[in-house]
């Protein structure tokens, strides 16, 4: 046959390879129909809704999804690279608009994939693919509230198959922070095992405005939640901590920490003793955190702290003010405005007035 010719029908073969996938084509085409049915029918309705989605319907669709990257990987060949499957995953995401299924490695015969459903936070799931008794199996999956996303980690311990940072985050607070879970997964053999967890560090919650991960080093950008604490303020104590590898575990380890504007946690501290000493009528305690006698005349019976935010300039950073109320006349509360200075001594009460209608 001429080279030509042989060109032309080494083409077609290879372009027919590529359409139809994998032998028995028939059946994934059969997957993307039923995966497109129960998007229309299930998840649209949890996009709308925001409600749960159903625990049989999500055992159907990674099954769907399972089979899949299971089907790809048993067939060997080029079906068995990540380009392909990752192009096979993304039929099934252009089907569902509010998919997103990302497929990476995770070591030697072993791949992550994090699948997400909702964006807001149900049905989602990360899955492990490996080889179990010599054919490719799913080796484990892990579902959680919240959007999941996964780093791969460069380089396992020895006598590790595999390893992967895992983060969960759920729907965000509305002044750009979101409830954040991260885990260090690695693989032995076939058995993973949680060898780092931020809810140990953060038994309080971690509620992260960012998040970076290079390398095996790991940068929380987080919230310090303390008395005080006031949701959607700007200015408030916020910290950074930074994690690395340690070498003889495989963990991660704190190497820095960082605050930033711990002025307010200190004021808050301040304030929150204040509150406590008129509550309990506690003389002493008010004496060391109002100096002046003149001032600790105006405070009134049943101040207590308000809501608003904290006011302090930029150029008088040892001065700020915070709003209080105290009881009125017909049972409502008069809005109270307390200067605080800040000394060598800490943060003390200067004045206290009522706000002027």
């Amino acid at each position: 046959m001429p080279a030509p010719a042989l060109l032309t029908l080494a083409l077609s073969l290879l372009a027919c390879l590529i359409s139809t996938g994998p032998a028995g084509a028939a059946e994934p085409r059969d997957r993307l129909e039923r995966f497109r049915e129960l998007a229309a029918r299930r998840l649209a309705l949890v996009e709308e809704t925001g409600g749960r989605l159903d625990a049989e319907v999500q055992d159907e669709i990674e099954a769907l999804l399972d089979a899949e990257v299971l089907e790809s990987l048993r067939s060997g060949g080029p079906f068995a690279s990540l380009e392909f499957i990752r192009d096979r995953l993304e039929a099934f995401a252009d089907a569902w608009g509010g998919a997103s299924l990302r497929i990476t490695p995770a070591g030697a015969g072993f791949l992550v994939g994090r699948f997400l459903l909702s964006a807001k936070g149900v049905g989602n799931s990360i899955r492990l693919y490996g080889r179990s008794d010599g054919a490719a199996a799913l080796i484990e999956a892990w579902r959680e509230d919240g959007v999941p996303e996964v780093f791969p980690w460069p380089s396992p311990r020895a006598g590790d198959a595999a390893a992967f940072l895992a983060a969960w985050s759920e729907a965000p607070t509305g002044w750009g922070s979101r409830p954040l879970r991260l885990t260090l997964w690695r693989v032995r053999g076939r058995t993973p095992s949680a060898t780092w967890q931020s809810a140990a560090l953060y038994p309080d919650g971690l509620w992260a405005s960012q998040l970076a991960v290079k390398g095996e080093t790991v940068f929380i950008h987080y919230e310090l939640r303390y008395p005080g604490w006031k949701p959607g303020c700007d200015v408030q104590s916020e910290q950074e901590d930074t994690y690395r590898v340690e070498p003889g575990t495989g963990s991660l380890t704190l190497v820095k920490r960082q605050l930033f504007n711990g002025w307010h946690r200190e004021l808050q501290a301040a304030v929150t003793r204040l509150f406590a000493a008129l509550e309990k009528g506690d003389t002493r305690g008010l004496t060391g955190l109002v100096p002046a006698a003149g001032v600790r005349k105006k405070l009134p019976a049943g101040l207590a702290a308000e809501a608003a935010c904290d006011v302090q300039n930029p150029d008088t950073s040892r001065v700020a003010q915070v709003a209080a109320s105290a009881p009125g006349e017909n049972g409502r509360r008069v809005a109270w405005t307390l200067w605080w200075g800040r000394s060598e001594s800490g943060w003390r009460l200067s004045d206290a007035a009522p706000v002027l209608r």
